[in-house]
């Protein structure tokens, strides 16, 4: 079987446990898993999941597969020549490994990953999606009504074994470091309408209380180094939902901190039941996009003047009750 899995390090941490009740269970415990991955969270995998597959493939190259942000505004024929090109490579690599079954489990469909595994084994299964080709698929599955991304991981995996599949949202680390007092702000961002601007993290930083160290993350660990050090602190303030859902799988306390429009539902608000600890500024959107601008244009200024306009105070007000012994 070949697991796909070519979305970013917060899926990743999201999907995981998932993927090991898949792996434990009677229909594919004897099966030779190869999963299909970014290197992006290849450091968390190879050393936290090494068990989970007989084989990994890595792509390098992953951003060549899929539409480039300025391509929304080109027509198909024209970028869809160089996504062509890189899939037909990946594909004939893929091709070799003779699968009998590719399982494609992405938190959200891409009809150009659709069009990468289709035909790959005689059983291709994939993930039911409004609006997208199912002809690709020889099987779709239903996600259910739930939208954040691990509950729906969950629902994947009982559709696809008939077994419920109640796993918890959790991070295993051999030999944990001690709990200190340290409180770490992740200020790094996938993309720049997720950064909240540097001037807040330092009032933030002001108002916390003496007793407490706040600290900004270091860029020069690794995932499973970062993994031990998120691990240690007594709170996590991030404006990236990355360090969000490894807070949370950890049973670190934490604040997220986001611009009312990107991962509404998916990546927050976290249920109850799986993040009691976790808590959400941001989350209603104050700026609508400017009908006047391009599409992509007005929807990165609205998100940006969004989470721009998130206080320190209101993130410290989360941050309170979380640091505050009971």
């Amino acid at each position: 079987m070949l697991v796909v899995r070519l979305d970013a390090i917060g899926d990743w941490i999201l999907c995981r446990n998932a993927l090991h009740a898949l792996r434990r269970s009677a229909r594919f415990a004897d099966t030779h898993w190869t999963i299909l991955g970014n290197p992006a969270w290849r450091g968390l995998a190879e050393v936290f999941d090494k068990d989970l597959a007989d084989e990994w493939i890595w792509v390098e190259r992953r951003d060549d597969l899929f539409r480039k942000g300025y391509e929304n505004l080109l027509p198909r024929a024209i970028w869809h020549r160089r996504v062509a090109k890189a899939q037909a490579r990946l594909r004939e690599k893929l091709a070799a490994g003779r699968y009998d079954i590719v399982l494609s489990l992405q938190s959200s469909r891409d009809s150009l990953l659709d069009e990468l595994v289709s035909g790959l084994a005689p059983s291709v299964i994939g993930v039911r999606a409004e609006g997208l080709d199912s002809s690709m698929y020889t099987r779709l599955l239903n996600p259910g009504p739930e939208p954040f991304v691990f509950l729906r991981n969950r629902a994947l995996i009982s559709d696809l074994t008939g077994e419920p599949c109640d796993i918890p949202l959790s991070f295993d680390i051999p030999d944990p470091p001690p709990r200190t007092n340290r409180v770490m702000f992740f200020t790094g961002a996938s993309h720049w309408t997720k950064r909240w601007p540097r001037r807040r993290w330092n009032e933030l930083a002001r108002l916390l209380p003496s007793e407490l160290e706040a600290f900004e993350a270091p860029q020069n660990r690794s995932l499973s180094e970062f993994a031990r050090l998120v691990s240690s602190c007594k709170a996590v303030v991030s404006n990236d939902t990355m360090t969000l859902h490894l807070a949370a799988a950890l049973g670190v306390p934490a604040v997220g901190i986001v611009n009312g429009i990107e991962g509404r539902g998916a990546f927050w608000p976290y249920p109850a039941s799986l993040g009691k600890h976790i808590a959400i500024v941001g989350a209603a959107p104050r700026h609508a996009p400017a009908p006047f601008l391009p599409p992509l244009v007005a929807t990165h200024l609205a998100k940006a003047r969004n989470l721009s306009s998130v206080t320190a105070k209101n993130v410290f007000r989360s941050v309170q009750p979380l640091v505050t012994p009971a």
